[in-house]
């Protein structure tokens, strides 16, 4: 009877100070100044373009495909002004407060509107090992690991979408 005690009490530290860490490290729930086809986020003074590469912004929403870049050409979407996002960057778009209530898609649909459940996710700039780099899902997939919305990497040669961004307004 001892044993099983202790094991409990370990158990109920570890995951109390899981959970300390969990809310220490939870993302911050951005405002955003929208003006036509971009936000600007001024927690992270960042500027987004409100629709992926391969849309355009209409004043009602997102207009044109949803194309698929496979990492490396992801890479080459951007200007002089406008870049692919790194891990961190992209990762301040997912909403905390609906990823803990489970709403799907956890990011904010009126900033980024053609963002929806069916979404693909969003390559970053951010290259994690051998052929595999950081992506971002906003929506919940099927179930299983990488399902919820987060951070995750996978195969470069996977074709996903590309939100751009820039520094400042």
């Amino acid at each position: 009877m001892g044993t099983l005690i202790k094991l409990v009490v370990v158990i109920a530290v570890v995951f109390g100070a899981w959970k300390i860490w969990q809310h220490k490290h939870r993302g911050v729930v951005h405002t955003f100044e929208v003006h036509g086809g971009e936000a600007y986020d001024a927690v992270s003074n960042l500027t987004w373009q409100r629709c992926a590469v391969g849309q355009h912004y209409s004043g009602s929403g997102c207009e044109g495909g949803d194309p698929g870049f496979k990492w490396d050409a992801a890479q080459r979407t951007g200007d002089g002004t406008w870049r692919v996002p790194t891990e961190k960057e992209l990762a301040t778009l997912i909403d905390p407060d609906k990823v803990d209530k489970g709403i799907s898609p956890a990011i904010d649909n009126v900033v980024f509107p053609r963002i929806a459940n069916s979404t693909p996710p969003f390559w970053t700039s951010s290259h994690s090992s051998g052929a595999s780099a950081w992506y971002a899902r906003f929506s919940k997939g099927s179930e299983g690991i990488g399902s919820e919305p987060g951070m995750y990497r996978q195969l470069e040669i996977n074709e996903y979408g590309v939100l751009l961004v820039r520094d400042g307004r």
